[in-house]
C-alpha cells in the first residue's frame, strides 16, 4: 500500500525561513514527494531552489511542465505560474489569479486532493491572510491529512490562524516537529477502502481545474450569487459561494477570492485608483500650466489667466486627494522639516548629536537582520530603527525570538512621543507608519498605505533625514519592491550615507537593487561586511 506520500506545502511571508529549516530535517530517503508554492513577487527570479538546495538532502528545483512526479524530489513553483498536480505529472498554468496570487497555495493543494486523495498531505506554514485555507478544506474533504504550523511558531500568523479556524485540523505543530510528522506519514501505509485516491490508468481523467479552463468553459460555469461587488484584478462582477462556512468569490474570468484577500485587494485597488487620480490631476495642472506659458507668448493675456486658473483648480483637487490619503498627516519631508527648524532655531535638540541606523527589509530580511545585529556589539553609539514588512495579524514581537538570542543590543517598540536614544534597536510596528519628528521624538500614522506598504520605509527615511541630516544612514537589505528608494535619495540629499546589500548574498535583490538605481547609495557590500561597514562610520567618528 502507499503511504501519505504526496505532500503539498504553502507559505507566504516568512515562508523562505520556514521551508529551509523543514527541508534541512527531511531525510534523503523519505519515500514520498514535496511540492511548494510560495508567495514570491511575478517581477523578481525566484532563488527559493537555490537557498533550499543548500539545506535539503532531497533534490529541489523549479516544476517544469508537463514534468513527471519522481519520488523523493522537491518540485517548487515558478514565479506566476500555478502549479497544479496531476496523476502522475504536474502542470504549470498561465491562469487566473486566486487571492491576488500567482502561483497560489489553493490550486496545488484542490488538484493534489483530487489526484491523490487519502495520500495527500497539506501542510500550511507562515504567511499572511488566508491563501491555502479552501484548499486545505479539499485535502480534508478528500481523505487526505491536515498540517498547520501552530501560530505562535510562525513568524507571520495569518495563513495558519485562518487554516485552523475554518478547517479540521489533524496536527498543529511548531516548525521543529513537522519533519518527523511528515516522515512517519510518509512511511504510515493509506487504506484504500472508501478512498478517492485515482491511481488507476482505467479510470475518468480528472475534471480540469478553473484555472485551467478556456473562456468556452468558464463562460459555462456556475459561478453562484452574484454579490454586488466589484473584481479587485478585472473589475468584473463577484459572485460568492458558501465554502463550508469560508466566504469565497469568484469572477466571470476566473480570479477567485477569500473575504480576506478580497478586503486586502480591495485596499491596494481602492489607494491606486486614488493615486492614479493625483497623478491624473497633476498632469492636468502641467497641461494647463504649458498652456499659459503659450498664450502669454502670443499676448492672450485672458486666455493665460483662464489656463492659470485651470491649473491651480486642478493642482487644489490633487491636493485634496493627497490629504484624504495621508488623513490629514502627510510625511514630514527634508524641505519642510529644514523650514522648520530654520524658523526655530531653537528647537535643535541636543538627542541629535548621534547618528541613526535605519535598516528597511522584506522578503528575506530576516536572516540578515538577525546577522546584522548580532554582530553590533552592545555599546553601539547610534540607534537603530528596524523596518521589516510584517502582515497585519503579526506582532512586532517577533524579532525578540528571531534576534534577540544572539544580540546583546536592547529591542524595544517605539512610543509615541519617544525621545530617540543611541544604543537601541527600535522596531517599527506592522500596521502603522513610524516617523521622526523634527524634535528627535517618534510619532506614528495611520495614513493610507505607501505604495502598498505599511510602514513605509520611504515615509520613515525622509523623516529621518529631515531631522538627522548627515547623521543619518540608510542600510537597503533584501526585499522585493521598491519601498526606500525614495526614502534614500532623502537621506543622500541631506548629507547622510547610504548602504545597499549586494546581489550575491540577497535572498531578494529587488529593493537594493532600486536603491542602487537611483545613484544614491555609497557602499554596496555583501551580508558579511554590513555591521563592520557600520562599526566603521558610527564608531571611528564617535571617538574622535
Amino acid at each position: 500500500m502507499p503511504g501519505h506520500d504526496i505532500i503539498v506545502v504553502g507559505a507566504s511571508a516568512g515562508g523562505v525561513e520556514a521551508l529551509t529549516q523543514l527541508v534541512a530535517a527531511l531525510p534523503e530517503n523519505l519515500p514520498a514527494v514535496i511540492f511548494i508554492v510560495v508567495h514570491i513577487s511575478r517581477h523578481v527570479k525566484s532563488f527559493l531552489p537555490d537557498i533550499l538546495n543548500r539545506k535539503s538532502l532531497l533534490p529541489v528545483a523549479h516544476a517544469t511542465e508537463s514534468e513527471e512526479i519522481v519520488q523523493g524530489h522537491i518540485y517548487v513553483a515558478p514565479p506566476d505560474y500555478h502549479l497544479l498536480v496531476k496523476r502522475g505529472y504536474v502542470r504549470l498554468v498561465y491562469g487566473p489569479k486566486e487571492n491576488g496570487c500567482r502561483p497560489a497555495v489553493d490550486p496545488l493543494f484542490r488538484t493534489a486532493a483530487k489526484a491523490y486523495g487519502r495520500r495527500v498531505v497539506g501542510v500550511v506554514l507562515s504567511g499572511a491572510l488566508d491563501d491555502g485555507t479552501v484548499g486545505l478544506m479539499d485535502v480534508k474533504r478528500l481523505g487526505g491529512v491536515a498540517i498547520v504550523q501552530d501560530p505562535d511558531d510562525a513568524l507571520f500568523s495569518g495563513m495558519p490562524k485562518s487554516a485552523i479556524k475554518h478547517v479540521d485540523v489533524d496536527h498543529i505543530l511548531p516548525l521543529s516537529s513537522i519533519a518527523s510528522t511528515l516522515v512517519r506519514l510518509a512511511h504510515e501505509s493509506v487504506t484504500e477502502e472508501g478512498a478517492t485516491t485515482m491511481s488507476s490508468e482505467n479510470e475518468i481523467e480528472i475534471e480540469p481545474d478553473v484555472v485551467e479552463l478556456n473562456g468556452a468553459a468558464m463562460r459555462e460555469r456556475e459561478f453562484g450569487t452574484p454579490a454586488s461587488l466589484a473584481c479587485p484584478d478585472c473589475g468584473g462582477m463577484l459572485y460568492y459561494q458558501d465554502e463550508r462556512g469560508l466566504l469565497k468569490y469568484r469572477c466571470r474570468v476566473g480570479h477567485a477570492w477569500s473575504a480576506g484577500s478580497l478586503v486586502a485587494g480591495q485596499s491596494e485597488t481602492q489607494e491606486q485608483a486614488l493615486w492614479t487620480a493625483i497623478r491624473s490631476l497633476e498632469g492636468r495642472g502641467e497641461l494647463m500650466s504649458q498652456m499659459a506659458a503659450k498664450a502669454r507668448d502670443n499676448n492672450r493675456s485672458i486666455s493665460a489667466q483662464r489656463f492659470e486658473a485651470k491649473a491651480q483648480e486642478a493642482r487644489e483637487r490633487a491636493d485634496i486627494i493627497r490629504k484624504a490619503l495621508f488623513q490629514a498627516q502627510l510625511p514630514t519631508t527634508p524641505a519642510s522639516a529644514a523650514a522648520t527648524q530654520d524658523s526655530n532655531p531653537n528647537q535643535e535638540n541636543e538627542l541629535t548629536t548621534f547618528k541613526i541606523v535605519v535598516l528597511v527589509a522584506k522578503a528575506g530580511g530576516l536572516r540578515v537582520l538577525s546577522h546584522i545585529l548580532a554582530a553590533l556589539p552592545g555599546d553601539f553609539p547610534a540607534a537603530l530603527v528596524v523596518v521589516q514588512h510584517l502582515d497585519s495579524q503579526s506582532s512586532a514581537n517577533w524579532i525578540s525570538d528571531v534576534v534577540n538570542r544572539s544580540t546583546t543590543l536592547p529591542l524595544k517598540l517605539p512610543e509615541a512621543g519617544e525621545s530617540i536614544k543611541p544604543g537601541i534597536a527600535y522596531i517599527a510596528p506592522p500596521t502603522e507608519h513610524l516617523l521622526v519628528n523634527p524634535n528627535s521624538t517618534f510619532s506614528f500614522s495611520q495614513a493610507a498605505f505607501v505604495d502598498f506598504d505599511r510602514p513605509s520605509a520611504d515615509l520613515l527615511l525622509q523623516s529621518v533625514a529631515a531631522t538627522f541630516k548627515e547623521r543619518a544612514i540608510a542600510v537597503v537589505l533584501s526585499g522585493t519592491g521598491s519601498d526606500g528608494a525614495l526614502g534614500v535619495k532623502a537621506i543622500h540629499k541631506m548629507g547622510g550615507k547610504v548602504i545597499a546589500q549586494d546581489e550575491d548574498s540577497c535572498e531578494f535583490f529587488e529593493m537594493p537593487s532600486a536603491a542602487i538605481q537611483t545613484g544614491a547609495v555609497d557602499f554596496v557590500v555583501p551580508m558579511n561586511a554590513i555591521a563592520s561597514t557600520l562599526i566603521r562610520l558610527v564608531m571611528t567618528e564617535s571617538e574622535e
